[in-house]
């Protein structure tokens, strides 16, 4: 009586602990009674330290069997594998899917669990029961004992990145069942000796009909697998640094980072035509590092129809590397002929609704994104260069052009003062077949030492001069980005407004006085309809001011009128003396700091302002034309709509502020506008 008193005293004060009854529970599992407290202890520590990391909840995974709703356990079969006569490869074991139910027995002496939880299998009903002691990884073995029985084998279907099946299947290599988000492809699903699998998905079973030893293969298809992605991509080449983004920018090529990616559970991670894609068998949480690499890139890819044909022309951009193979579907990506030409015709055969899709891979065997389009696709690419680039346009419809101007110029004395990051702009236009664009990307600037003279960034940046200050670091501006309809720098085409359609501001250079942070400025930020200031701390200081849509900027107590110092259309101001560092070119560049002996005349340049031209029309979705810049004054207006971000990286991203050189993209969106 007095035992019985003591165990509800126990129950009820879990009950409170967890406001639930668990008499049943611990009768069912036959847990001894101070083991119960340890394990439910443990096994709810191991819920809250799965969740902060993994966000994992606690599963049934055995199919034919259960552990009991423990915390944290992973059990894993081990059969005895088998000859292909069908005898017993004696002590050689193989991971099997479930708990066999005929032609095995169980193994009692050999199996164990690694962390002393304790095994109770009932093989009357084919069911094992776990006293867990937490977290633990449990064996159980099964001998051969006839030479028919039945194997069964289950394959899994990938998903990529979209959360979309992928055709490819993976081998199951643990006990855990498919039980979140796949259905059986009884097609695809084979056995020998006229067996047949059936699948209850209420239970998590297969049931295989057989009338002797058959081999079979069941086929998991996905349709809702539960599974969380996180994207990191790196900034740049061979940089540490990685910000998160929903999808996979197609103007870089990307290679996974193994050592730094991960999923929980036994998912794995791989990038298959610029796609990550999970091999998931049950709810899993995936981290992917992706690094900037060399490969193939796609730019268009246009599908010709006619009553009897249907011909899909390929092109490769500049910045990827050369198609050496080009793969074709008609199906959807069912399947692929593969072709040396980067055009391939396939027969209508009455239909002329197919979905095509194509790919190339290169000489190192690495594959482009997939495109897929019943139309048209272009994505022109155009990276920094030092002379401007045409596009001669594809075919008549609607375009988004995007551009990013380039950071200004970092001195090596301190990074702390970097140079202003370049602006971002965006906006749809019409455009006529043959039409032709000139795209003048920017380039970054310069810094160091202020007894050097640093060129401005290409396109505008503003250049400094040179000096015996030892003691002062100053730096150059960099260069606007831009596309118009005619030729020329920017700075040249003043009388000739009307033929810009878009620009995004270069930064200011940034400068370092050694005395401390009282005479060290970080350059303007370009970009936007006013480019930002530089940033200095003295109150009379002569700093550089931001460029905006009708004048240059100037600097910061501008008592001497030295119009070289101050921006201009197209072109960042020039320190009127040395010691000065310059603006950022942009519509109207930005104002460089004055650049005297006197400390108050030494600081960074401004950045230059962007500009979204008349041609570009507005839209209510997110292409609608408008400009980002680096923590910068916001605008509504339509005609100077200007969004302030902190987003920065080094590889060209929408609506993100510019690292180092300028970019320019240009993207067709079809033929007519929903």
């Amino acid at each position: 009586m007095h035992m019985m008193e003591k165990f509800n005293t126990y129950v009820n004060n879990i009950k409170k602990l967890f406001n639930k009854d668990i008499t049943e529970q611990v009768t069912k599992y036959r847990i001894p009674l101070i083991t119960a407290v340890i394990v439910i202890l443990l096994a709810c520590i191991s819920i809250f330290v799965t969740y902060a990391f993994y966000k994992v909840e606690d599963v049934t995974p055995i199919v034919g069997g259960s552990t009991g709703d423990i915390a944290d356990l992973d059990l894993r079969i081990m059969v005895e594998d088998r000859n292909s006569d069908g005898s017993a490869k004696v002590g050689e074991y193989i991971l099997y899917p479930y708990i066999p139910q005929a032609g095995y027995e169980y193994n009692e002496a050999k199996s164990y669990c690694t962390n002393g939880s304790t095994i109770n299998y009932n093989e009357d009903i084919y069911d094992v029961d776990i006293v867990a002691q937490g977290h633990d990884v449990c064996y159980m073995y099964f001998d051969s004992t006839a030479e028919l029985d039945i194997t069964l084998y289950v394959w899994a279907e990938n998903v990529n990145s979209d959360g979309e099946g992928t055709g490819d299947y993976t081998k199951l290599e643990t006990q855990t069942m498919p039980s979140i988000g796949y259905e059986l492809n009884s097609e695809m699903t084979t056995c020998t000796e006229n067996a047949t699998v059936s699948y209850q998905a209420d239970q998590n079973k297969f049931n295989v009909n057989a009338s002797g030893k058959a081999v079979c293969n069941a086929y998991m298809d996905a349709i809702d697998v539960d599974i969380a992605l996180k994207i990191y991509l790196q900034a740049k080449t061979g940089s540490s640094l990685y910000y998160e983004n929903d999808e996979i920018p197609t103007n870089v090529y990307y290679e996974l980072n193994n050592t730094k990616s991960s999923c929980t559970g036994t998912s794995t991670l791989d990038i298959q035509n610029q796609k990550v894609v999970v091999a998931a068998t049950s709810r899993t949480s995936c981290v992917a590092y992706l690094d900037v690499s060399s490969g193939p890139i796609l730019e268009s890819m246009e599908v010709t129809t006619s009553a009897t044909n249907a011909v899909i022309t390929l092109a490769s951009s500049n910045l990827g590397t050369s198609p050496v193979q080009y793969y074709y579907s008609n199906n959807g990506g069912e399947s692929y002929v593969s072709s040396t030409s980067n055009t391939y015709t396939f027969n209508m055969d009455g239909n002329s609704t197919n979905d095509y899709k194509a790919y190339y891979s290169d000489a190192s065997g690495k594959l482009s994104a997939i495109f897929d389009t019943n139309d048209y696709i272009f994505n022109g690419l155009y990276d920094y260069a030092n002379y401007v680039q045409t596009l001669t346009v594809p075919r008549d419809g609607y375009y988004l052009l995007e551009v990013w101007g380039a950071q200004g110029g970092s001195v090596t004395y301190s990074t702390s003062y970097r140079g202003g990051y370049g602006g971002y702009a965006k906006g749809l236009i019409k455009l006529n077949k043959d039409d032709s664009l000139f795209i003048v990307t920017g380039g970054s600037g310069t810094g160091g030492i202020s007894s050097s003279s640093y060129v401005g960034g290409y396109n505008g940046g503003g250049s400094t001069g040179g000096s015996s200050g030892s003691d002062h670091y100053h730096s150059s501006g960099g260069g606007a980005t831009h596309i118009a309809t005619q030729t020329g720098l920017l700075s040249t085409l003043e009388n000739n407004k009307d033929a810009i359609l878009i620009v995004a501001g270069g930064g200011g250079g940034g400068y370092v006085h050694t005395a401390g942070a009282s005479y060290s400025s970080i350059g303007g930020d370009g970009g936007g309809y006013i480019g930002n200031n530089s940033t200095y701390a003295s109150t009379n200081g002569k700093y550089g001011l931001g460029g905006s849509q009708t004048s240059g900027g100037k600097y910061y107590n501008s008592t001497e009128i030295t119009s070289s110092v101050f921006g201009s259309f197209g072109l960042g101001g020039i320190p009127a003396f040395s010691w000065g560092s310059a603006g950022g070119g942009g519509y109207y560049g930005g104002g460089a700091s004055y650049g005297n002996t006197d400390a108050n005349g030494n600081s960074g340049g401004g950045g230059g302002s962007g500009y979204i031209g008349n041609p570009l029309l507005l839209s209510s979705s997110e292409l609608s034309k408008s400009m980002y810049c680096y923590n910068c004054t916001a605008s509504s207006v339509a005609e100077t709509r200007t969004i302030s971000t902190t987003n920065v990286s080094a590889t060209a991203t929408s609506n993100y502020a510019k690292q180092g050189n300028g970019y320019a993209r240009i993207t067709y969106v079809g033929s007519e506008l929903s």
